[in-house]
């Protein structure tokens, strides 16, 4: 049984008793863990100075529920000068400079150094024994991956480069197995007084999972250029030709991701079963909009790349088609000057050795030679439509595709 002693509440001076490992004053709302009164008390920080950090850290709360990382970030490091051992100043500070980062850098962020990090936080977190802290710690790197997925496809769909895709599929399984874990750990955790609070965020849990399965199994888009495109004569007249490629999982990652993937259905039913008629019906309602909207954007996605092909495909058949055209214009043309040419040489001939027939080989002379300048026209009107087609063909055709053109226009 745990023991029961008096404590004094820093903010509103109310004396109330202490029994378990967290302490609230019944007043004002005050919380803070055992351990962390118990080490303050060794520090001998006093009660002034415990307002100004409880102050601190609740202005520094309110940024970072805000998004407004860059106050966050000099908050949390004000209340670490106050108190080093804040274990959720740290961890928070840290979740805020990776957040300020993918806003401003311009270069790509791995996040191998992030996790990393994260594990003697997390280990220190769990050792705390505290509950409250440890959902939060886990709903905020939740939130933190489901961010970095947006970043991760965001850049992958900008950067559209064969070492992108790579990048976007290692750091987006990463992602992924680190959602697995954070969900198999809270599953694990049997919490009676926050476990409304828990199975909501093993629902949305594994609704994250499963949305970043969906990523990973679509596989990644680059711009893969093939060099030159040859016409109907071998000739290399469109250059730097763009085709969109798709680079898959391994089988040996498929295999781990479906693994996991399988394991956050078992959790997901799991905890559903044991819920409560009322919780049920919640958690339940909000797992069904958050895969029904995954499986509404994959299938917009499949839709866009279909639509991108058929008509990259459509400009290619044109382009060819135009060459053609330009080949048997080219053709007709120079037969026409050939006739006009033979059929001067006889009006020349006849002129000279009879008269006859020489109003109609001056009437076919004229009719080819106009033949030659209309054909000649025509090629010219096809050339231009091949370099249009080609225009439209090289490298712009993968710009419009990333940036959502119309390609139906």
């Amino acid at each position: 049984m745990a023991e029961e002693y008096s404590e004094l509440c820093p903010i509103c001076g109310n004396k109330f008793d202490v029994n378990g490992t967290m302490a609230k004053c019944p007043v004002c709302g005050w919380t803070d863990s055992v351990k962390s009164l118990e080490k303050k008390e060794r520090r001998g920080m006093d009660a002034d100075s415990e307002i100004a950090m409880y102050r601190l850290m609740s202005s520094a709360d309110a940024f970072f529920s805000r998004k407004s990382y860059d106050e966050a970030y000099i908050s949390y490091g004000s209340v670490l000068d106050m108190d080093g051992s804040c274990l959720k100043a740290v961890f928070r500070r840290e979740l805020t400079s990776q957040y300020l980062m993918m806003e401003s850098s311009s270069v790509y962020l791995s996040c191998d150094s992030f996790f990393e990090g994260m594990k003697d936080i997390k280990s220190r977190v769990i050792s705390e024994g505290d509950e409250k802290l440890s959902l939060t710690v886990f709903k905020d790197i939740l939130d933190y991956i489901s961010a970095r997925a947006e970043y991760e496809k965001k850049y992958a769909s900008v950067h559209k480069n064969e070492k992108t895709a790579a990048s976007y599929l290692a750091d987006t399984l990463l992602l992924f197995e680190h959602t697995a874990e954070t969900v198999k750990f809270l599953f694990g955790k049997k919490d009676v007084k926050n476990e409304k609070e828990r199975s909501r965020l093993i629902i949305d849990g594994c609704a994250l999972g499963m949305k970043i399965r969906g990523m990973l199994l679509s596989g990644a888009e680059y711009v893969e250029s093939s060099g030159k495109m040859e016409d109907v004569s071998g000739e290399q007249s469109a250059k730097n030709v763009s085709r969109i490629r798709r680079m898959k999982l391994d089988q040996k990652d498929e295999i781990q991701v479906e693994t996991l993937a399988g394991n956050l259905r078992k959790i997901k039913k799991e905890i559903l079963s044991e819920a409560s008629p009322e919780l049920y019906a919640e958690l339940n309602a909000e797992n069904e909009k958050t895969e029904k909207a995954a499986e509404r954007d994959s299938a917009e996605e499949d839709k866009k790349r279909a639509e991108y092909e058929m008509w990259r495909r459509r400009n290619e058949k044109e382009y060819i088609a135009a060459d053609k055209r330009i080949i048997i214009f080219d053709i007709a043309a120079k037969a026409a000057l050939l006739m006009a040419v033979i059929m001067a040489l006889v009006f020349a001939f006849e002129l000279i050795v009879t008269s006859n027939l020489m109003g109609q080989l001056i009437a076919a002379a004229v009719l080819f030679a106009a033949a030659n300048i209309t054909f000649r026209i025509l090629r010219k009107a096809a050339v231009k439509k091949k370099g249009f087609y080609a225009s439209v063909i090289e490298g712009d055709s993968a710009g419009l595709r990333s940036k959502g053109g119309n390609f139906n226009e």
